[in-house]
């Protein structure tokens, strides 16, 4: 999801874009695509332009992080995406780094204070809630009226380097139990953003979606509803609490080439979508049991569910 340039893509989002309010990518052609809740998508925009702050949830393989590139592109900002998820040495991370330069010691600021210096960019703290706690407080001034951070390594005029004209910040962060790396956000950090949500869409809208931005053929389509049906499930079962993770939005959409050249149902789903039940845990592999069962339940397992067969 992560880059640190921006896709090549149409500004304008595609007629489903009122079907939910989930965000994803789908390339074509090399041209991303995305779905979003229209009221949601101008609001955020509106935010962004008006120097707001604004935080993106929701579960991983929603595309919030593919989203933030297209805020950027509408917006004609530049993009930096920063890794929060990797700033387990903040000041390293965050502020920057000594190094020898012609037989000197001299202090490399990281790219994240290049970022906020350089005017009509839009910087994604990406995954913050992966981030330590030095990192928050690094990031409170620059989040808040003061706009400005101190950097005790540097001398002169460089010690304080205040954000650019027109540099705006987004954040996304996974929230919830199923992710264990994550840490809870300071209540001090999140008043600093307008959060919004962006949920997963239901498997019709995405069957919908892909058959209008991909050429599939009748037998194609037959096999993405199938796997659509057990995308449902995981969500319909996680929402039950009976199972402890659900298949996202991006790992059926990755699947879509090897529809494509031919490989069956129950291929890309032992090997493909359900490989993220496979772990040393009794608990998750039950969990790609029960989905499995299901799946054979609708003939999976039971017949070629194939181009190629």
């Amino acid at each position: 999801m992560g880059s640190d340039t921006i896709p090549s893509h149409e500004p304008t989002l595609h007629p489903l874009d009122k079907i939910g309010s989930l965000v994803f990518p789908i390339t074509t052609s090399c041209k991303m695509k995305f779905v979003i809740d229209e009221t949601k998508d101008k609001m955020i925009h509106s935010l962004i332009k008006g120097g707001k702050n604004v935080m993106l949830t929701g579960a991983t393989g929603a595309g919030k992080t593919t989203y933030c590139f297209e805020v950027a592109n509408n917006l004609d900002m530049n993009c930096e995406v920063i890794n929060c998820g990797s700033t387990q040495d903040a000041r390293t991370s965050l502020l920057g780094f000594f190094q020898l330069k012609d037989g000197n010691t001299e202090f490399t600021p990281s790219n994240f204070i290049k970022a906020i210096q350089t005017e009509n960019t839009l910087i994604v703290l990406d995954e913050l809630s992966r981030a330590s706690d030095d990192a928050f407080n690094i990031l409170f001034p620059i989040l808040d009226h003061r706009r400005e951070i101190s950097i005790e390594e540097e001398n002169g005029d460089n010690r304080v380097v205040k954000v650019a004209k027109g540099v705006r910040f987004i954040a996304t962060a996974n929230i919830g139990l199923e992710y264990s790396s994550t840490r809870t956000l300071d209540r001090a950090l999140q008043d600093r953003f307008m959060t919004f949500n962006l949920p997963y869409i239901t498997g019709k809208q995405m069957v919908d979606y892909i058959g209008s931005s991909e050429e599939l053929t009748p037998s194609d389509s037959l096999m993405l509803n199938t796997l659509s049906q057990v995308y449902d499930y995981s969500h319909n079962l996680f929402g039950k609490g009976k199972i402890g993770t659900r298949i996202s939005t991006r790992s059926v959409i990755d699947t879509v080439s090897l529809i494509k050249d031919g490989f069956s149902v129950r291929d890309i789903l032992d090997n493909a979508i359900l490989s993220q039940y496979e772990q040393d845990s009794s608990t998750i592999v039950n969990d790609a049991n029960v989905l499995r069962e299901f799946a054979d339940s609708i003939g999976v397992y039971t017949k070629s569910n194939s181009n190629n067969e």
